[in-house]
């Protein structure tokens, strides 16, 4: 039976109302500790205060760099409840991409660790920081980075002025009346003066920026998605045609710098009043090992982590009996035979198709929908959301069952790109459709499939040949565990497929292994040309392999073949 989800319209109010609904009951478990909803709006609440303290004010941007844990959650609530702008920044970030995205957004607050397993986040910081300065106010400067005022840092730090992470908790244990003192000690200008409370005219709307949410950033630097509170009616309607339950008990191991976690892993949970088992990030033998010892019912991922989570149970079987449904984003024809294998081997799953533009997935598989469906499909639109498939080089609705470009219209769109009006303008057009670059279909059965990314469609002689229906035959081919195929440019044919092949032991270690494999079952001019065999693949930290990166380490190579 599906719970009796929570609703509201502002993020940070999701504590508070959960609390309220649910109290005592277990919200999250990190590393061993267990939270209630009431004990995760008690720190939501303290830290929230601690943000005042220190002068943070509603439109302030707040760069959050760390990984996963229960009170990264709790930060990314407080600092939405006071009217500030949560940036959480990739924990993949070396120094030129934090230092961008950091100065981009305009962050007056950074919170970040001082290390992360072998990552060093303090040393990075410091180099993108360059030479840092204190004021007589405790107010750091630093010339890449002129917004920002004040560090905090979980750990030691050798950055001039980053307060500790007890001091600026402990901030939060002032009374309400004490803080506009401590804010006017240490602000003496008439912008950086004010105070946020729950009752001022300055508190959030539902239309004001909530996050900035920084894509991958593949072909040239980040860009940042404005997102709203809108948000929160798409991830109320995903948990409900989810049937999502307050049973239920989610495994958070997706990277929360990504509306996927924070939607789907971190909202829908609250909204719900079901559990949290977080991960700071996903290893398969202990993602595994949390399954079976905390009952896990749902886990959200893309087909490497299902991949992942099969080649790790073929070599040593544990109990994840208790998982309910899954979400694995499929379409595209290398994705259609793992996720039939998912759905025994793992649990049935769910797809849907979306961006960070437009909050995240904005259709969505039913539970009622059959294997071929849950397979080889991307869902139905969610309410208020209008999706069309366009033909790109006539402009006019593709007919049923023929690719085109993925077009949708939702209340819940993105602001815009942070200080990039330009390429806001090309996203939409003048009816508020979002160009997605996104190759689909519509099929007859009213569900979209995704296909590839429009870049990632090769054009063989003429032909249109999609590296996802080569990606899928390789997969058959015993041992190979992961494959990419993109193109290499062509004197006669403009360009042909070549692959990037994981292969295991037993599996396949020639080009010609692989080509033999490919010959009469598809068209000549699909199969790769030459493979190259890898130890991994490049991907994002929510599993996607980067092919943009595969193309940059294939041209590389052909230019060393040239000059040798």
């Amino acid at each position: 039976m599906t719970a009796q989800l929570v609703y509201c319209d502002l993020i940070g109010d999701l504590p508070a109302l959960a609390a309220q609904r649910w109290g005592a009951r277990h919200a999250l478990t990190f590393e061993d500790k267990s939270w209630s909803y009431q004990d995760v709006e008690t720190e939501v609440e303290q830290l929230a205060h601690a943000l005042q303290a220190l002068g943070v004010k509603k439109g302030d941007r707040v760069a959050i760099w760390l990984t996963n844990s229960a009170m990264l959650e709790c930060l990314l609530f407080a600092v939405i409840r006071i009217g500030a702008v949560a940036v959480p920044l990739n924990t993949r970030y070396r120094t030129q991409d934090l230092a961008f995205t950091l100065k981009n957004s305009g962050s007056v607050l950074l919170i970040s660790a001082g290390k992360s397993g072998p990552v060093n986040f303090d040393a990075i910081l410091l180099e993108a920081l360059g030479q840092v300065a204190v004021d007589a106010q405790g107010q750091v400067r630093s010339d890449a980075v002129p917004s920002l005022k004040r560090v905090v840092m979980m750990g030691d730090s050798a950055i001039q002025g980053a307060l500790g992470w007890e001091s600026f908790r402990d901030l939060g244990d002032l009374p309400r009346h004490d803080l506009q003192a401590r804010n006017d000690q240490r602000y003496q200008s008439h912008q950086e003066s004010h105070i946020l409370n729950s009752c001022s005219a300055m508190a959030p709307k539902p239309t004001d920026t909530a996050l900035i949410v920084y894509t991958s950033g593949t072909t040239g630097n980040p860009k940042g998605v404005l997102l709203s509170h809108n948000g929160m009616r798409l991830c109320f309607d995903r948990a409900e045609a989810m049937q999502l339950q307050a049973s239920d008990v989610q495994l958070t191991y997706l990277p929360l710098f990504h509306v996927y976690a924070i939607s789907y892993s971190m909202i829908m949970s609250f909204m719900c009043g079901g559990a949290q088992v977080i991960m700071s990030g996903f290893q398969v033998d202990q993602a595994l090992e949390l399954i079976a010892k905390y009952r896990v019912t749902v886990v959200h991922g893309f087909d490497a982590h299902f991949n992942d989570f099969m080649l790790a149970l073929a070599k040593k079987p544990s109990d994840i009996s208790s998982l309910r449904f899954g979400t694995l984003t499929v379409g595209a024809d290398s994705t259609i035979e793992l996720a039939q294998a998912a759905q025994s081997k793992v649990c049935p799953t769910l797809s849907g198709y979306g961006v960070t533009e437009l909050w995240g997935g904005v259709t969505l598989t039913p539970q009622d929908a059959n294997l071929e469906q849950r397979c080889a499909a991307s869902g139905y639109p969610l309410p208020g959301v209008e999706l069309r498939v366009i033909n790109p080089n006539t402009q006019q609705a593709a007919a049923t069952g023929e690719v085109g470009e993925i077009q949708v219209r939702s209340y819940s769109r993105m602001i815009g790109y942070h200080n990039q009006p330009e390429a806001t303008e090309q996203v939409f057009d003048s009816e508020g459709w979002y160009k997605s670059g996104d190759a689909g279909i519509l099929r007859a059965d009213g569900h979209v499939r995704f296909v590839v990314r429009l870049k990632d469609m090769l054009k063989v002689g003429g032909e249109n040949v999609s590296p996802a229906e080569i990606e899928g035959l390789i997969a058959t081919l015993p041992g190979v565990e992961y494959v990419a195929v993109v193109g290499r440019p062509d004197a006669r044919l403009s360009e042909v497929p070549v692959a990037f092949i994981v292969s295991a032991a037993t599996g396949p270690k020639q080009s010609q292994q692989v080509i033999a494999h490919c010959k009469g079952k598809i068209a000549s001019f699909k199969i790769p040309v030459e493979c190259y065999f890898v130890e991994a693949l490049p991907m994002t930290p929510t599993g996607k392999i980067q092919k943009e990166v595969l193309r940059t380490r294939l041209r590389a190579m052909l230019s060393n073949q040239k000059e040798g």
